[in-house]
């Protein structure tokens, strides 16, 4: 006897929800349309939609149960049975021995024939009749499926249209509402993931034109409705928001992304860059300077040891690192807090000696403290690497 729930994959205590979810989710796994000219997959789906069709129906579904009752308990009364059998069958020859004299004989007559003729016909016509409702009832519910269809058809053309009208986010929701009620019904879903698509199409074609707040609504479309991918459409949204001079709002994006990457020296360093060009914001910008130092020196640290700056070699250490600890030193500078200045200055010149950059904020440190012959010693190690604007420090800090 072949058992819905194992098609189903559930228990025979399984509720309606349930039973609704896995017809769902085996359904659209086994359809013959996502799976084109395999046997296999729709004779699964076959097996499923007609174990679908018995469970939820409560009707069916309570016959069906007292019948697989029975069917389970048939096993365990087999042999009782087999031998009551066995009982009747002794009871009878004993009988018959004792009653072979009183039997009647019976005589195989025309009427006898005309009888079952009879009978037969009358067979054949109850057949036809219901092998006709049948067909008529299949029609009928062929023609209410054809019906339905069309009518979700015209439906599923009102969110194109809506999208095509730049209702982007009215269609969408609609359709995906109408995917929700009708699952097993494609044209919702097709037309879901195409509007989506659509969208994300329409945002990269507007944002490779440098069109970039018309790439900016598409993209925030479509990072709402898409199911994967959604850091790469933040960092498209970023970039918009930056190019649009949406600071505030290009802030939020790139800490949305730090959150999601917490290990990202590039977003560290961005974010810190964000807060002192413009937003002005000195505090912010130092919370993620001394964040990528953390991770500068917790990276280290895992990887050779509490020693780590006598054994690392700084041509492995990736620029960004270096970058941070200028922007750093540079900050402090700004704020007058030499004293953290100067150990940041020292550890990103010990990672890229042959940049300028560390030389000359590190001559104006010097200067600033009145250490002049340093800071002149600084300037002309800087000129040497290809620093420009140095004259104007010599002139200031080399007496």
């Amino acid at each position: 006897m072949q058992d819905y729930y194992q098609i189903l994959g559930l228990p025979q205590t399984a509720t309606s929800a349930q039973i609704r979810a896995a017809f769902k989710r085996l359904a659209m796994q086994y359809h013959p349309d996502r799976n084109p000219n395999n046997s296999i997959a729709e004779e699964i789906f076959k097996q499923v939609n007609e174990a679908y069709h018995v469970l939820s129906d409560p009707v069916k579904k309570s016959r069906y149960d007292s019948r697989f009752y029975t069917y389970e308990t048939q096993a365990s009364t087999q042999a009782a049975e087999q031998y009551a059998r066995e009982m009747r069958r002794r009871q009878y020859q004993t009988r018959r021995q004792y009653s072979q004299k009183d039997e009647k004989t019976y005589t195989i007559t025309g009427s006898y024939f005309k009888v079952q003729g009879l009978a037969f016909l009358v067979f054949l016509v109850l057949s036809g009749i219901s092998f006709g409702v049948i067909h008529l009832a299949s029609f009928l519910f062929d023609r209410y499926e054809a019906g339905i269809h069309h009518e979700n058809v015209l439906k599923a053309r009102e969110a194109s249209a809506l999208f095509s009208a730049g209702k982007i986010d009215e269609a969408i929701s609609r359709i995906a509402i109408l995917s929700d009620q009708a699952p097993m019904e494609f044209v919702f879903r097709d037309t879901r993931d195409s509007l989506i698509e659509e969208t994300g199409r329409m945002a990269e074609v507007n944002f490779s034109g440098k069109n970039f707040e018309q790439a900016l609504r598409y993209f925030q479309y479509y990072m709402k409705y898409q199911e994967r991918g959604q850091s790469e459409t933040l960092e498209k949204i970023y970039s918009c928001q930056y190019y649009l001079g949406q600071y505030e709002q290009a802030l939020q994006s790139l800490k949305q992304l730090h959150s999601e990457k917490p290990w990202s020296l590039e977003l560290i360093y961005r974010i810190a860059v964000l807060n002192l060009d413009y937003l002005k914001n000195t505090e912010e910008a130092m919370f993620y300077l001394d964040l990528g130092e953390k991770a500068f020196r917790n990276n280290m640290t895992d990887i050779y040891g509490e020693a780590f700056m006598v054994m690392l070699d700084p041509k492995d250490i990736p620029d960004r690192y270096f970058e941070i600890f200028i922007l750093k030193a540079e900050t402090e500078i700004s704020l007058n807090d030499f004293k953290e200045a100067e150990p940041d200055l020292e550890l990103a010149i010990y990672l890229r000696p042959q940049r300028p950059e560390g030389y000359r904020s590190r001559a104006i440190l010097n200067g600033l403290r009145k250490k002049y012959s340093s800071a002149c010693a600084d300037l002309r190690k800087a000129k040497e690497l290809g620093a420009t604007g140095i004259n104007e420090l010599q002139v200031k800090y080399c007496r």
